[in-house]
């Protein structure tokens, strides 16, 4: 199975089809799923992006009216191989971690772009893309492991705001999975992680003479 990070690589599955299905569902391909000549966004543009990785991965959100100040849930499905087992069909609890704090930051990435082009709208900016930036980095991550999460197969990964606050952003994220019994089951929904986190932008830096 080659890479394809779109919207039909998940309509063969009952539950993602469901969701994918639903009106006014705003898709993107995550923009760390695209390499990039800095390396930024390496580890999932390239080191997990192969038949036995992340194989899948595409993100939606519900469309937001105009005067909403911002876009409060993203989630992100992926489809993946067994090649980051850390047990016998159970993802590494590191690649878990992982894929909470990506979910959490391809939120910040829809906002970024999205606040971007509302700059553009109003004349305050330039182009398509919004400018390189190094965003919000990392502070604290709190993860709890609740079931394994096994592969190979998919997982639906929602990070949500709790709190801004100035340069700081408090971040919640849970990946599900659905333990299904045939083809044309959705079978059950199992929370198997959760994350809460801190992000910091960091100080505008100031030239000094």
């Amino acid at each position: 199975m080659t890479s394809d990070d779109s919207k039909a690589a998940f309509l063969s599955i009952p539950w993602a089809r469901s969701i994918l299905n639903r009106p006014n569902i705003v898709f993107r391909v995550p923009g760390s799923r695209k390499p990039k000549s800095s390396t930024e966004d390496t580890l999932f543009a390239e080191i997990l992006k192969t038949p036995r990785t992340f194989t899948n991965c595409i993100s939606y959100y519900a469309k937001p009216a105009d005067d909403d100040p911002s876009i409060n849930e993203v989630s992100t499905l992926i489809r993946m191989g067994d090649g980051m087992n850390g047990h016998p069909g159970i993802l590494h609890g590191g690649i878990v971690a992982s894929v909470l704090d990506e979910a959490m930051g391809i939120l910040q990435n829809v906002n970024q772009e999205r606040d971007h082009l509302r700059r553009v709208g109003k004349g305050l900016a330039q182009g398509e893309i919004a400018p390189l930036s190094l965003g919000s980095f990392t502070a604290t991550l709190d993860i709890k492991y609740l079931k394994p999460v096994h592969t190979p197969d998919s997982l639906l990964v929602t990070a949500r705001y709790t709190k801004r606050d100035g340069r700081k952003e408090w971040i919640h994220a849970e990946i599900k999975q659905h333990l299904s019994h045939g083809e044309d089951d959705y079978g059950e929904e199992i929370v198997c992680a959760t994350g809460d986190a801190l992000f910091i932008e960091p100080k505008p830096r100031t030239n000094k003479l």
